[in-house]
């Protein structure tokens, strides 16, 4: 059973190596990371397969500590915005796969976004500063093996700025190898594909992509998508950046001729990560015999394990919640793709969402049942909501049954609800009264809308909410399979499960399914 510690740093032994494999990460906001970050300046909370944490892939922090890295690897760095996902930890797990017999890899991350070549100068505090953080981190043993620099949108401002990048970035790259005593650093830059200035971009990247300093490649950013700002790059392209990164490492004893390095191609998208089990050319996608499985409620269903008191989740995705290639999920723009954590990302969008008991759920049925076919999800939940808000007419309801009916049109049987909603339903007296006939009515109205009318629900009874004793008396509704959530962790807020709870959750959920209706 996975915890929320499966990469805790009290546990992870690797934080003592002494034989860490280091690089630093520097330049500014398309390297500290803006992927998943929206108009609102909200991160998504989406990681990548390619970029989940790891215990031998370790992150420098601001106060200079070791520690297991994940996603936002730049969040106590770059701190004055939104940090997102960057090419960091796709680079690392790359390096990882395929050099692990070297060491646990260390990240230095340096990144602050908006800051021009100038404010890289020696002396300048950016530049004291990764410095000094280079130095702390081969205190207790390692090597530095690369400096990977993604910078330059700052200085296409003007023709003045680009006749000067040169010089300044050679300066730049003389200076930290003298600094550090590492007079053949490897230094892989990016070329900038926005900035300012289009023609002025056009020039820097023809710079960028023709210095000839030793031990310095250039990988071209050149084809990767652009968020809405036309600025940053968006998270499947800073998977690509970060696989393009490690394809152009230059040090030779990180070169392994009998595993040759990946390469990332420009026509990545959201399922095409080089990974065969999550990949866009995934054939159970155009499958007619999904097994669908509707999943809806409120924050418990929708998920907030793993997401802290900072309202930023943690990235660790536990075993038990990995993503699969024949588990699918419809997003909010009613597509199938393969489902993975956090699964309500795109539905409740109004809050951060972490992990729940959907994938968990969805693997242990899928481990049974594989003959099946494909296991489909339709999250629906959002956290936040009262019964009321789910009744027929609603814009919850109504969206839950669009979305349900949109689920089959490409073929496959809607097989039950998971419900887990009532936290909102605990204020007063009143609300639990009427609790139960709401629930009643809600559950004719979607059998009847589905054209269902023995649909299997399986409703979770709350663990949590605002009066205890008013939670207890919420009632089972009838022809329902119940599941208890009394006795699963809650974190810090006393309403939300832990990572760990979720996972429980899931598989009580998925044996509660396969026990009653796993036949049908």
């Amino acid at each position: 059973m996975a915890t929320e510690t499966s990469v805790s740093d009290n546990q992870n032994p690797e934080i003592n190596s002494p034989n860490k494999q280091i690089f630093i990460l520097s330049g500014q906001s398309n390297m500290a990371g803006r992927g998943g970050v929206n108009k609102n300046h909200k991160w998504d909370g989406v990681v990548p397969p390619e970029c989940r944490p790891n215990h031998g892939i370790l992150r420098l922090s601001a106060k200079l500590h070791w520690e297991t890295a994940h996603e936002p690897t730049h969040k106590d760095i770059d701190t004055k915005k939104t940090c997102g996902v960057g090419p960091g930890m796709a680079f690392a797990n790359a390096v990882k796969a395929h050099l692990a017999q070297f060491g646990p890899v260390g990240l230095v991350p340096s990144a602050v976004g908006g800051t021009a070549i100038k404010e890289w100068a020696r002396g300048e505090h950016l530049y004291e500063d990764m410095i000094k953080r280079a130095k702390e981190s081969v205190k207790r043993g390692g090597e530095i093996r690369a400096l990977l620099w993604y910078q330059g949108e700052s200085d296409t401002s003007s023709e003045d700025q680009v006749a000067v990048y040169q010089e300044k970035m050679e300066k730049l790259i003389q200076n930290v190898r003298q600094d550090l005593s590492l007079p053949s650093l490897p230094i892989i830059q990016v070329a900038i594909i926005s900035g300012v200035d289009k023609n002025c971009v056009e020039k820097l990247r023809e710079v960028q992509l023709n210095m000839k300093v030793e031990n310095v490649v250039c990988v071209d950013a050149k084809g990767l998508e652009l968020k809405f700002d036309n600025l940053h790059l968006t998270t499947e392209a800073q998977v690509i950046c970060g696989l393009r990164d490690l394809s152009s490492e230059t040090t030779p004893k990180l070169k392994d001729s009998n595993h040759p390095l990946p390469m990332a191609t420009e026509t990545s998208n959201s399922d095409t990560h080089n990974n065969p089990e999550i990949s866009s050319a995934n054939s159970e996608i155009n499958k007619p015999n999904k097994q669908i499985f509707i999943l809806s409620g409120q924050s418990n269903m929708s998920g907030r394990g793993g997401v802290n008191q900072n309202l930023i989740w943690d990235g660790v995705v536990p075993p038990e919640c990995q993503p699969d290639r024949h588990i699918l999920r419809l997003s909010a723009k009613l597509h199938w793709e393969t489902a993975r954590e956090p699964l309500h990302a795109d539905i409740d969008t109004n809050k951060t969402c972490g992990v729940g008991p959907g994938m968990a759920f969805a693997n242990a049925v899928r481990a049974h049942l594989a003959q099946l076919g494909p296991l489909g999800l339709v999250p629906c939940a959002v956290g936040g909501t009262a019964i009321k808000e789910w009744a027929r007419g609603e814009h919850l309801y109504e969206d839950m049954i669009k979305r349900a009916k949109e689920s089959v049109k490409g073929g496959g049987e809607i097989r039950a609800l998971l419900w887990y909603q009532g936290e909102s339903d605990t204020s007063s007296e009143e609300d639990v009264v009427a609790y139960q006939g709401n629930m009643e009515r809600l559950i004719q109205n979607i059998r009847d809308d589905l054209c269902l009318p023995s649909l299997p629900i399986i409703q979770v009874a709350i663990n949590s909410g605002l009066d205890k004793i008013l939670v207890e008396k919420l009632m089972k509704v009838a022809n329902v399979v119940c599941v208890d959530a009394k006795g699963l962790e809650l974190k810090f807020d006393n309403l939300h499960l832990t990572t760990k709870a979720q996972v429980e959750l899931g598989h009580k959920l998925a044996q509660a399914y396969l026990s009653n209706f796993g036949q049908r």
